[in-house]
Formats: C-alpha cells, structure tokens, sequence
C-alpha cells in the first residue's frame, strides 16, 4: 500500500513534534536539576560544620594575637590584614546556619535566634570591637554605622540597582564592610575570591547566610543603602586592636 503525500508529510511532522517534545522535556528537566543543585549547594555552604563549644577558644585566640599586635605597634596594613583574616576564619564561620528571628539575641552560634541588627554587634563584639552590643543593635543602621568609622569611610549608595551598587562599591576596594538597608543590615565582603554579603537573612532560608552579592534578594530589593568601610578605617582598626574583648 503506497503512502500518499499528504501521508508522509503528517508522519514527518508527527516526527518534528516528538522530537521538538524530547528535546523541550530535556531542557526542563536539565533547568530544574540545575536549580536544585544550586539551592543545595547554597545550603550546604551555610550549614555550621564548626563545634560551637570551640567558639569561646577561637575568640581568646583573637584577643591573643591582638595583643601581641598593640605590643609591636603594627602598622594599619597589618591590622586591616588580621582583622579581615580573624573575622573570616575564626567568627564567621561558627554563625553560618544560626537560625534568623526578628526578636533574636542569642550569643552563642547555632543556639536560638539571632537578627540582622544583633548578628552584626555580636561578631563586632567577639572581635573585641568596644561596642554596646544591645544598644547599638537596636539604632538605625546609618547611626550605627557613623559610629563605627570616620565620615570618609560613610557612603551612601541608594536608588541604584545591583550591579550599579556592586560596581560603586569596588571604587572603594577590598574589604569588610557594614550596610544598612530599607530594614535590614549586614556585612559585604569584597575580595579576589568574590563578592559577599554576610548577614541573618529574613528571607529564605531564614538563617545566617554569605552568599554571592548579586544574588542576594533582600540587597537588590532595597533602595536605601549606606555602606561603611571597616577595615581600612585607621580609628576603628586602633579602637580594635587596643581594646580587650567587652562583654555586654
């Protein structure tokens, strides 16, 4: 029995639109396993690995290694280099997975809650940065900020969008910072190996997070931003290195 014309070509076409359907299926499948993995990937490098129990350890190391700074007088590129490498690898690490509440005020990492405001005055703190922890916490971000350095290190950033934000902020280089948003605030962290911010997160997944800054929900939504430069600030960095760690 011949196939006429018309015949060939609905079974050609019937071909196409399976093919045209495998192909469709795949790029879904493949999108939504690429999405998976990056949400996983992103919990899993938020998850506390660190005991908390050596947490009081790493932070009388800190006030160590201080003292012997304050002792040979070291110069401020010395300082802004530990102080970047101490908060880093000896604070930060420890609150990765600290669950987020707006009414939280814990101090010990992965124990309660913590908000945004209090997670960046408790790692100030334990630093040995001479704070009121709980005052200061609870004051809006840009005056908590003014207290923390010199006018120069203060810029205001707001109404633009994350790119433009993150290409502003590179003008004024490498380093920690503190931000204050519409209603939250954090830290960012500029560096060769990328771009953070480091903060307790009200958004998903609602816990201490340091994730890439362009992709950071609460920091592109926000109109208002105003950033101050810690760690190549001169009176900050002598405040913290002369000052023995406070307790609130």
């Amino acid at each position: 029995m011949k196939v006429s014309g018309n015949g060939k070509e609905k079974k050609k076409k019937k071909i196409k639109l399976t093919l045209f359907a495998r192909v469709l299926i795949f790029i879904i499948l493949f999108c939504a396993a690429f999405l998976i993995w990056n949400k996983f990937r992103f919990l899993l490098n938020n998850q506390p690995f660190l005991d908390n129990k050596n947490y009081p350890l790493e932070l009388d190391s800190i006030n160590t290694i201080k003292k012997k700074l304050y002792k040979k007088r070291a110069g401020k590129a010395e300082l802004e280099k530990n102080f970047l490498s101490l908060i880093n690898k000896k604070v930060f690490p420890y609150w990765y997975g600290t669950k987020w509440d707006f009414n939280g005020t814990t101090e010990t990492p992965n124990e309660g809650s913590i908000a945004c405001g209090y997670f960046v005055t408790t790692v100030l703190r334990d630093m040995g940065v001479p704070i009121k922890r709980s005052r200061m916490a609870q004051c809006p971000s840009e005056e908590m900020i003014r207290s923390l350095v010199s006018k120069k290190n203060v810029h205001h950033l707001s109404g633009l969008d994350i790119n433009e934000f993150e290409t502003k902020l590179k003008l004024f280089g490498n380093g920690l910072y503190v931000v204050g948003l519409d209603k939250h605030t954090g830290f960012i962290l500029l560096s060769s190996n990328g771009n953070y911010f480091i903060h307790s997160s009200g958004m998903y997944p609602f816990q201490v997070v340091k994730e890439p800054l362009l992709k950071s929900g609460v920091l592109s939504k926000s109109n208002y931003r105003v950033v101050g430069k810690l760690s190549s600030d001169d009176i900050f960095l002598r405040k913290w290195v002369k000052t023995n760690r406070p307790r609130s």
